[in-house]
């Protein structure tokens, strides 16, 4: 019984990273799509424009693509990689304590590998507004 409460409590971590990952994603993809010269570590580490732009919409694709279950293993190689690339920029630009945030929230990812598509919690939720 106790197991699982315990899967249910993860199930509904996974869920809140899930929308928290896809709402930043989002959010940050449009604002350096459209002012990539916002994007000061990528400048610093000598990326161009469109370079940001494309790691950019990398990453909005990336969190669009957490919200379903068939894609869900493929946005988060694309949240994996650009979390990886940022890492090197700040590794570039020898921000170390940079980095090292930027190592922290690249768990998140991972985390979410680990504990799976959480369908049952939202198929819970649907069925409470339903």
């Amino acid at each position: 019984m106790l197991f699982h409460k315990r899967i249910d409590v993860i199930k509904v971590i996974s869920t809140i990273l899930i929308l928290i990952s896809s709402i930043a994603s989002a959010y940050n993809s449009y604002k350096w799509v459209m002012k990539p010269d916002t994007a000061l570590l990528y400048i610093k580490a000598g990326m161009p424009g469109l370079g940001i732009q494309l790691l950019s919409l990398f990453l909005g694709i990336g969190g669009l693509l957490l919200l379903f279950p068939q894609t869900f293993k493929v946005g988060e190689a694309f949240l994996i990689t650009h979390s990886l690339i940022t890492v090197i920029c700040y590794v570039i630009t020898k921000d170390l304590k940079g980095g090292l945030g930027e190592f922290v929230l690249l768990q998140i990812p991972i985390f979410l590998v680990w504990a799976g598509y959480p369908l049952t919690v939202l198929e819970k939720l649907r069925n409470f507004f339903t």
